[in-house]
């Protein structure tokens, strides 16, 4: 999930960020290290993401992609397989 500009993401596109990574109003301004106050204000577009806030949420989105990449490889290694002889 990329914004479509970096520097002024959409509050809809943080919107779409936060369902993509489960994420609650809370738990997203923890991980951006800002007030949920000051995330709200974002939300509402009373006031405009920083490039800084961006790219950390496009880095959150990347890292539990790759987590559950990850995730469904080591299922698929995990499946027991039987192998059978042929002559």
């Amino acid at each position: 999930m990329f914004f479509f500009d970096i520097d002024e993401p959409r509050p809809a596109e943080i919107r779409e960020w936060m369902h993509s990574n489960n994420l609650s109003i809370k738990s997203a301004s923890e991980i951006l290290g800002i007030s949920q106050r000051q995330f709200s204000r974002i939300l509402s577009g009373e006031s405009k993401a920083k490039r800084i806030h961006s790219l950390a949420m496009q880095m959150i989105w990347l890292i539990n992609e790759n987590k559950k990449k990850v995730g469904e490889d080591i299922l698929k290694k995990n499946k027991k397989r039987v192998k059978i002889p042929i002559r």
